[in-house]
């Protein structure tokens, strides 16, 4: 059985939708970092959208390739620019040596040699609620036998929503390596978080700004555009270009074919400041896209806004908001939990160094890395 395939149009499937409006067609790159060959995973009853990378794959424009299909690029580039972003000069002086050393290290252990299964190409990979990893023993044997070189790879996974799979994975011999620490609201029906003092005063705030609130559904091809710069002047500009650089064109396809929903706050008559853009599955709410006009009057609380369009979806729906990382801060005052985020990674069958060296990175991240996030509550 053929379990890896193109992606077909003629499927009609979200899975395959989703990876055609993200491949690379006619010189257009949707996704205008990202290098890496996609594919359907197909188990019968569940279809997972795969990526699959060698680890001499540059992006389009020659940077560095996003690390939402890099392991290199997540685990040592952007992880330098997150150590010198806390501006603790102590802490730069003993970790950013080692950084760069094990970035190093991972490059030449051919780190990016991976396959990424259910990966969205987001910063947070969403799971179907049903799926606790059936079929996976008869996978393993089969993605072992096609990849002998590439490490196998769950991302995005966490104990709050993902126990089960976790377990599974573990009970085959999958290895966790920490990531990050995520913030998550409600699930379970639960929307007390709405109740927290800051929500309350945000949702007063947005009810006084003189902002429309626009539906993705009358989004012009102009606000497209605009919400792509919106969502630059944040992630790109203001984080990390080593973020998906997502484009107008992949805006516009995610909400054409329904995996993407996106709302706008507009300026009376004018154009949008604000914009946000969700991704669903099973209950479970994220936001990928998050961009607001960083020049604009600080009073107008435009990251605020957004975030209160999402916890009030979450609250008013009974879902579960996965709300990524960042503004750790910020996100507590409004409710959110800490979670530990972490990947699962196959390399039972991988030559010695390459294996060797993912478990330094595990056990680097679980010794220095684990520990700080939950110190200073990043």
């Amino acid at each position: 059985m053929k379990i890896l395939r193109t992606p077909d149009s003629a499927r009609g499937t979200l899975v395959d939708r989703f990876l055609l409006a993200s491949s690379p067609c006619e010189g257009m790159h949707p996704i205008a970092n990202l290098s890496s060959q996609l594919k359907v995973l197909d188990l019968g009853d569940w279809l997972f959208p795969v990526s699959i990378n060698d680890g001499d794959e540059l992006a389009p424009s020659g940077e560095a390739n996003t690390y939402v299909v890099s392991p290199v690029t997540a685990y040592g580039d952007y992880a330098l620019e997150e150590l010198l972003r806390l501006k603790k000069t102590w802490l730069e002086l003993i970790g950013s040596p080692l950084l760069r050393g094990l970035r190093l290290i991972m490059r030449r252990a051919g780190l990016d040699r991976v396959v990424q299964i259910n990966n969205w190409l987001l910063s947070t990979n969403l799971y179907p609620a049903g799926w606790t990893g059936e079929g996976l023993e008869q996978l393993l044997p089969q993605l072992v036998l096609e990849y002998p070189h590439h490490a196998l790879v769950f991302r995005s996974l966490n104990e709050v929503s993902n126990s089960g799979l976790i377990a599974k994975l573990r009970s085959l011999g999958f290895i966790p390596v920490p990531s990050r620490q995520v913030y998550l609201f409600g699930g379970r029906g639960s929307a007390e978080f709405i109740k927290c003092r800051n929500n309350q005063i945000d949702s007063r705030l947005l009810s006084s700004v003189p902002l429309q609130q626009v539906e993705g559904a009358d989004f012009t091809p102009e606000d497209f555009v605009r919400a792509q710069q919106l969502y630059d002047l944040l992630y790109l500009h203001k984080y990390s270009r080593l973020n998906p650089q997502y484009t107008a064109q992949w805006l516009r396809a995610g909400r054409d074919q329904g995996w993407l929903k996106l709302r706008g706050l507009r300026q009376d008559g004018g154009e949008l400041l604000g914009v946000v853009g969700w991704f669903d599955m099973d209950g479970v709410i994220t936001a990928p896209i998050v961009g607001y006009d960083t020049g604009a009057d600080n009073r107008l609380g435009l990251y605020r806004l957004l975030t209160q369009l999402c916890v009030q979806r979450a609250a008013r729906e009974g879902r579960l908001l996965n709300f990524s990382s960042g503004a750790a801060h910020f996100k507590r005052l409004r409710g959110g939990e800490p979670a530990i985020e972490c990947s699962l990674v196959y390399i039972r069958h991988l030559p010695l160094r390459q294996a060797l060296v993912w478990r330094l990175l595990a056990g680097f991240l679980n010794v220095f890395a684990l520990p700080m996030m939950k110190r200073w509550k990043l």
